[in-house]
């Protein structure tokens, strides 16, 4: 069998190159650490519909999709034609637009946990922002946040990603005023609201990324409801993935609604892009005519030609092509898990709606600590899939996109039923 990774270099000269010659300009030749993988990353040239193209004229089915962010596929033609019109009438000035107040009315009709909105640039920006209201509509600094919960890599979410305390670079001090629980354990959230009665708020993903597309239960989620309502604590989603479940979110599929609301990924139609939003009067403390309110501004935000984009995008993501999504990427969990059975591989495959997970593991995955995404089996599998052109993320997760059908899927089953026989000898020497 041939390695994977010598596979991979034969296949990508240039990339290879392109990398060396990022190294002498960023720090390790990157940029973004989540696209970096060994030997070295891929570089893309463009991309269209399902397909991205790289610098060594490879093309590659893309199930990862920018981590869920081209949820219409890449270059989708009306999100294209909005931005490019809004962009040759000139775009970023210091005042508002009509296209932000636009793009805040979609969200607050598709969303009744939302009654106002602010913009920001990305998913870290929403959700420091969100954090931040709560901080001064409580009064209170502490946070309460979700053990191996990813929402960003501002400081005060920069806490029990990876480990036990404060992420490097964080302020030691932070980690006395960010405390963790672990993910679906009603019993263990209420244990840490008895530990912490002064709580700003808490963050919790619907479906928790970083541990692999893991899905909160319904109890975990109205426990979640309840403690903070009897805390008179806010209660903080980040949907800057999952907000593509439903049209009003992962909040309306799974019937639990949150004071604050950050969203990101995809509605900025391909351009950066963050925003977070819920109860009027937790975000009147954004109100910039309000004395003792908190700052929020921002070069970009608003930005016009990134806010008809993500109005474009809105508008094609109804429920219809949701429900749609939806029901594929259930299909997909269901063929991943077959296909793994047949070829003898112990595999779990988490996700819910448009999501999935792959985790070489016969455990059940619940959390982060049980987690297999990431594992040095699972980086394999993702290589060796890589270079049977079908694209993931090195953790196993991928998403379905709007202009994927069953020839898509079929593919991707198939490459992930070869790829793992081929690995399945070192996986279970492992």
């Amino acid at each position: 069998m041939t390695d994977p990774t010598d596979r991979y270099e034969r296949s990508t000269p240039q990339s290879r190159e392109l990398f060396e010659e990022a190294r002498d300009y960023l720090p390790g030749g990157d940029t973004r650490e989540v696209t970096f993988h060994a030997p070295y990353p891929t570089f893309v040239e463009e991309a269209s519909g399902t397909t991205l193209t790289t610098a060594d004229g490879e093309e590659l089915l893309d199930f990862l999709n920018n981590y869920t962010a081209a949820v219409l596929g890449h270059a989708p033609e009306a999100v294209v034609e909005a931005v490019t019109e809004r962009f040759a009438r000139g775009s970023g000035f210091a005042a508002p637009t009509r296209e932000a107040t636009e793009l805040a009315r979609r969200i607050v009709e598709r969303t009744p946990s939302i009654d106002h909105v602010r913009f920001a640039n990305s998913g870290t920006e929403a959700t420091m922002n969100a954090i931040r209201a709560a901080m001064v509509h409580t009064g209170n600094d502490d946070v309460l946040k979700v053990h191996g919960g990813y929402h960003g890599t501002h400081d005060t979410v920069m806490v029990g990603v990876d480990g036990d305390g404060p992420e490097a670079g964080v302020p030691r001090e932070v980690g006395e005023r960010v405390h963790t629980t672990p993910f679906n354990d009603p019993d263990a959230l209420a244990a840490a609201f008895e530990r912490h009665p002064d709580l700003a708020c808490f963050v919790v993903e619907p479906v928790m990324g970083h541990a692999g597309m893991v899905p909160a239960t319904t109890e975990y989620l109205e426990a979640a409801r309840d403690l903070t309502e009897d805390t008179d604590t806010l209660l903080v989603f980040d949907e800057v993935m999952t907000y593509r479940l439903g049209v009003g979110g992962a909040q309306e599929r799974y019937g639990v609604t949150p004071d604050l609301t950050a969203l990101g990924k995809f509605i900025g139609g391909g351009l950066p892009a963050g925003a977070f939003g819920g109860r009027a009067d937790v975000m009147s403390v954004f109100d910039p005519s309000a004395e003792d309110g908190a700052i929020h501004s921002g070069t970009f935000n608003g930005n016009p030609a990134t806010m008809a984009g993500g109005a474009a995008t809105l508008d094609a993501l109804d429920a219809d092509a949701i429900a749609r999504l939806n029901d594929l990427g259930a299909v997909a969990r269901e063929r991943l898990a077959d296909a793994a059975e047949s070829v003898g591989v112990p595999v779990q495959v988490t996700g819910d709606g448009s999501f999935f997970n792959v985790h070489l593991t016969d455990s059940p995955v619940t959390d982060h600590a049980s987690s297999a995404a990431g594992d040095p089996a699972t980086e394999r599998l993702f290589l060796e899939m890589r270079n049977r052109g079908v694209f993931l993320a090195p953790r196993g997760m991928g998403n379905v996109t709007t202009p994927m059908g069953e020839a898509e899927l079929d593919r991707l089953v198939g490459t992930f039923e070869e790829a793992l026989g081929d690995l399945s000898p070192e996986i279970a020497a492992d």
